[in-house]
C-alpha cells in the first residue's frame, strides 16, 4: 500500500451548510440595520427628521443605488451563464467598489460641507452615518467573498458555490440601501 492510498482525501466542504451560514450572517446584519432604520423612522414620524437645513440631495445616492442594481443583475448573469465570464464578475466587483467609493465620497461631502457633525447634528447625522456604515460594511464583506470567487475563476476553478453564497448578501445589501435611501433621502 502506497502513501497516497493511505492518505485520506481532503475533507469536502458542505456547501449547503456554508450557504445557510451565509444567509444567517446576512440576516443578522439585516436585523441590526432594521433596528437602526426603525429608530430613524420613529424620529421621522415624530417630526424631528431631517432638519430642513440638513436635507441632503438625492441625485448622487440614487446613482449609487443604481450601481447596486447593476451589480445584482451582473451577478445573476454570471451565475446563470454556463461559462463564468471574467468580465461580468469584474463588473460586479467594479460596481460594488464604485458604490462604496461613491457612498464614502458623498458622506464625506455631507460631513464637511453640510455640517452634519456628530453630536452637533443630533439624531439625523447619527442615523445617517450609522445606517450607511452598517450597509457599507455588509457590502464590503460580500465583496471580499466575490473577490475570492474571482480568484477561483482566474485559476480556472469552478466558482459557482461562492457566487451562490454571495448572491443573498448582495440582495440584502441592495435592499438595505433601498431602505436607507427611503428613510434618509425621500421627503
Amino acid at each position: 500500500m502506497s502513501m497516497n492510498e493511505r492518505a485520506s482525501p481532503a475533507p469536502q466542504r458542505d456547501e449547503g451548510n456554508l450557504w445557510f451560514g451565509a444567509v444567517i450572517a446576512h440576516g443578522a446584519a439585516a436585523m441590526l440595520f432594521c433596528a437602526m432604520a426603525f429608530t430613524a423612522g420613529f424620529y421621522r414620524l415624530r417630526g424631528f427628521w431631517p432638519p430642513v437645513s440638513a436635507r441632503p440631495d438625492a441625485l448622487v445616492p440614487a446613482l449609487a443605488g443604481g450601481l447596486l442594481v447593476i451589480g445584482v443583475v451582473l451577478l445573476h448573469f454570471t451565475l446563470g451563464h454556463p461559462r463564468r465570464s471574467r468580465l461580468t464578475l469584474a463588473g460586479v466587483l467594479g460596481t460594488g467598489a464604485g458604490f462604496l467609493a461613491t457612498q464614502a465620497a458623498w458622506l464625506h461631502v455631507l460631513f464637511w460641507y453640510r455640517d452634519l457633525l456628530i453630536p452637533d447634528s443630533g439624531v439625523f447625522a447619527s442615523s445617517l452615518y450609522g445606517l450607511s456604515a452598517v450597509q457599507a460594511a455588509h457590502l464590503a464583506v460580500v465583496l471580499v467573498g466575490l473577490l475570492r470567487a474571482g480568484l477561483r475563476v482566474l485559476r480556472g476553478q469552478d466558482a459557482s458555490a461562492p457566487l451562490r453564497r454571495a448572491l443573498p448578501g448582495w440582495w440584502c445589501s441592495t435592499v438595505m440601501y433601498g431602505v436607507l435611501f427611503a428613510v434618509v433621502y425621500l421627503p
